[in-house]
C-alpha cells in the first residue's frame, strides 16, 4: 500500500520525509520547521489551522490525543531531532 502523499512514516524513514522538506500540498510550506511547531505544516494540518488542501489530519473528527499532539509540539520545539 502507498503511503498517503507520498510520505512514508516508518520509524527508519520519517525524519528524512517530514524535516525540512516542503509540503507536496503547499509547496510554499514545510512540514517540519525544526524549533517551530506553529510554522510546521505537519502541526497545521494535525491542528486543522490554516490547511492549504485536504482535510485534518488523521482524517477530520478522529484528531490524535492531545498526548500525542503534545510529543509532536515538544519534538519539533526541541529542534526536530533524528531520534
Amino acid at each position: 500500500m502507498k503511503p498517503k502523499e507520498g510520505l512514508d512514516l516508518n520509524e527508519a524513514k520519517s525524519f528524512a520525509e517530514l524535516v525540512n522538506v516542503a509540503s507536496e500540498q503547499c509547496g510554499d510550506r514545510v512540514l517540519v520547521v525544526p524549533g517551530s511547531p506553529s510554522t510546521s505544516y505537519l502541526m497545521q494540518k494535525m491542528l486543522n489551522i490554516d490547511i492549504c488542501m485536504g482535510t485534518q489530519m488523521p482524517k477530520a473528527g478522529q484528531s490524535l490525543p492531545a498526548a500525542e499532539l503534545a510529543a509532536i509540539n515538544a519534538w519539533i520545539c526541541a529542534g526536530a531531532p533524528n531520534n
